[in-house]
């Protein structure tokens, strides 16, 4: 049984186990996109984690109320690479974590394992957002990126979870590098009369452009 996508994407389900990559170009909406197919899963009861790089935790918290009420009831958890730096002064919480820029990689990644260690006991279903890995790529160099995304898209494979993450493919170079970890692709586009999306690499082909 995959995880349902209906309501965003022009498939039926996102089949478990897979890394999907959300690219576009600036200003398509692809971080508003990942964190409400996160959100969506923590409505129907499912797990949650979400990698503000871009976002804080109050931003993610008005976004995506559902992702919120997982973590108070133990079932979601945030790492929030934005507060810190911006100089305030947070303390970790049991299922929020803060790290002190999206160029700490280390400190990320310790984070981040502690959360799947915690959700992998208490949930069999979890969607992870990293949102946006094209902050990531503005503090670290993409080979140490590209290790810590290795890392965790063996531990979503492993573990029968959806893996997101977001990407500006504008930087050609980052993506060629990047894209082969991912399973498959959510494309996004500007036109004319609105944003639309595709989906690449699930099922061989790619779908039809929608509006969304």
């Amino acid at each position: 049984m995959g995880y349902d996508a209906a309501a965003f994407l022009p498939i039926e389900e996102i089949p478990e186990g897979s890394n999907l990559l959300v690219g576009g170009p600036p200003l398509t909406g692809k971080r508003e996109l990942a964190l409400s197919l996160v959100d969506d899963g923590c409505e129907r009861g499912e797990g949650g984690i979400v990698v503000g790089t871009h976002d804080s935790t109050k931003t993610i918290r008005k976004r995506a109320p559902h992702v919120w009420e997982q973590v108070k009831s133990g079932r979601a958890g945030i790492v929030d690479c934005v507060t810190r730096q911006r100089g305030e002064s947070v303390r970790d919480q049991d299922l929020v974590k803060y790290v002190s820029s999206p160029g700490d990689i280390t400190d990320m990644g310790i984070r981040l394992g502690g959360l799947f260690q915690r959700l992998e006991r208490d949930c069999d279903r979890v969607r992870f957002d990293i949102s946006t890995i094209s902050t990531m790529l503005m503090y670290a160099d993409v080979r140490r990126v590209y290790r810590f995304l290795h890392v965790f898209a063996g531990h979503v494979e492993r573990l029968d979870w959806l893996g997101l993450g977001v990407l500006d493919t504008s930087n050609r170079e980052s993506f060629d590098t990047l894209a082969p970890l991912y399973d498959g692709m959510i494309q996004t586009r500007s036109e004319e009369d609105g944003r639309e999306l595709r989906v690449v690499g699930l099922d061989g082909s790619p779908t039809e452009w929608v509006s969304y």
